[in-house]
């Protein structure tokens, strides 16, 4: 069902103020590649000889990859693959493409939700970049942080952070993490987050997140584009979010497509707005705080290790802030003290006066490590605007139904 975008204002132009220069030293190979994937999956063409070129290589890697989600969804579909269950209620929040489409401030705003309502949630995640991938990690058991960045990953020691009372467990096997969260730390609703394509854990209820600042893509696989699976694997979710939605104007196509595909869904809009600038270092929750206006007017550098850095880029600028430098890293990305003091001395050199970074970005800064220039974190907020209260009541209705009946299953037994 189709809800209106009524509650936020799209901006006519998120561009920088007149005069204004945006600047950038040159980005790494890794990230200029997915740059130009971005740009191509936006449904732009190949420009020039070695774009096309390797264009045509990376379609058919992405042929590959297309017949191998196939291959493997139709397994689960006909059951060739086996699907282990838990004793909870299982909501995973998801995308149908690779990284940055704001799931994280999601995942927290459903676990507040689940906690505010008498639940006891778990975050339950993969852990990207860890040490040991293959093992379980209680990264916090609702009590206290009982991991560090090596051995829990950047986002799920960030929810930790933030999430007091809420347990947050990482593992490969989610299943195994699952139990974990719920044997260990009491949990009787879990969050599966970025779990989609993780079809190994049953789960209850799908929540598909979709980056409004890429309205449209192409339709082609990874690495050729950034598609996980195609729209049609909509119809096996229940909801469908719009993320950064007072960012970009309203996706009509896709909603369109989306319609025709899966009518069934519930669409949900989530805008990002900044919620707090802090000093940095600073992950304690007491930390001083700036408003935005503080810093509008002011020349400013920001840099991000991002699944979309453009997001970033975006929010600074809708929020009147005059961005003349930037550094995008790759997604996780953890710079070394050699590259931010680089970073510092063009951005002075160029005239900025502060260095922005967002949360995620202050996780992964080196130990010890002192900027040239006031240093300051982004701490979004995440708002659902006019579907607030619709969003809750989804929320929770999902949740009170399948604790009742996964007790009436236990009862019976």
């Amino acid at each position: 069902m189709l809800s209106s975008a009524e509650g936020f204002e799209f901006p006519r132009s998120v561009l920088p103020k007149e005069g204004s220069r945006i600047l950038s030293v040159p980005p790494p190979l890794t990230t200029r590649l997915r740059e130009t994937v971005c740009r191509w999956a936006d449904g732009a063409a190949p420009v020039g000889c070695s774009e096309r070129l390797l264009a045509g290589g990376l379609r058919a890697l992405s042929w590959l990859y297309e017949g191998g989600a196939f291959l493997n969804a139709l397994a689960y579909d006909t059951r060739l693959k086996s699907v282990r269950t838990l004793p909870v209620p299982v909501l995973c929040i998801g995308n149908l493409t690779t990284g940055g489409t704001g799931k994280t401030p999601l995942v927290m705003e459903a676990a507040r939700l689940l906690q505010n309502a008498g639940f006891r949630p778990a975050v339950v995640s993969r852990g990207y970049r860890r040490a040991d991938a293959a093992s379980i990690v209680v990264v916090s058991d609702g009590q206290a942080i009982r991991a560090t960045l090596e051995t829990a990953g950047d986002e799920p020691l960030l929810m930790a952070r933030h999430l007091p009372g809420v347990a947050v467990v990482v593992g490969a096997d989610r299943y195994r993490a699952g139990r974990v969260a719920c044997e260990q730390c009491g949990a009787n609703v879990l969050l599966l987050d970025d779990g989609f394509q993780h079809r190994a854990l049953a789960r209850d209820c799908d929540l598909v997140l979709w980056d409004t600042l890429r309205p449209f893509e192409s339709g082609a696989f990874l690495p050729r584009g950034l598609m996980r699976e195609g729209l049609r694997a909509l119809q096996r979710a229940h909801a469908l979010i719009l993320t950064r939605a007072n960012l970009a104007p309203e996706p009509t196509d896709l909603l369109v497509q989306v319609q025709r595909i899966a009518p069934h869904l519930e669409i949900f809009r989530a805008g990002l707005q900044i919620g707090e600038i802090l000093a940095c270092p600073s992950s304690a929750a007491t930390a001083e705080t700036i408003p935005v206006a503080s810093l509008q007017d002011q020349p400013v550098a920001a840099f991000c290790g991002l699944g979309n850095p453009q997001s970033f880029w975006r929010l600074l600028t809708v929020s009147g802030l005059r961005l003349i430098h930037r550094q995008a890293f790759p997604d996780h990305y953890r710079p070394s003290v050699s590259e931010l003091d680089h970073l510092v001395q063009t951005a002075s050199r160029q005239g900025a006066q502060h260095l922005l970074m967002t949360e995620k970005d202050a996780e992964n800064l080196p130990d010890g490590w002192i900027s040239g220039l006031p240093a300051w974190v982004i701490r979004p907020t995440l708002s659902l605007g006019t579907d607030a209260d619709r969003f809750r009541q989804f929320l929770l209705q999902f949740a009170q139904k399948q604790l009742q009946e996964s007790r009436s299953c236990r009862e019976k037994r």
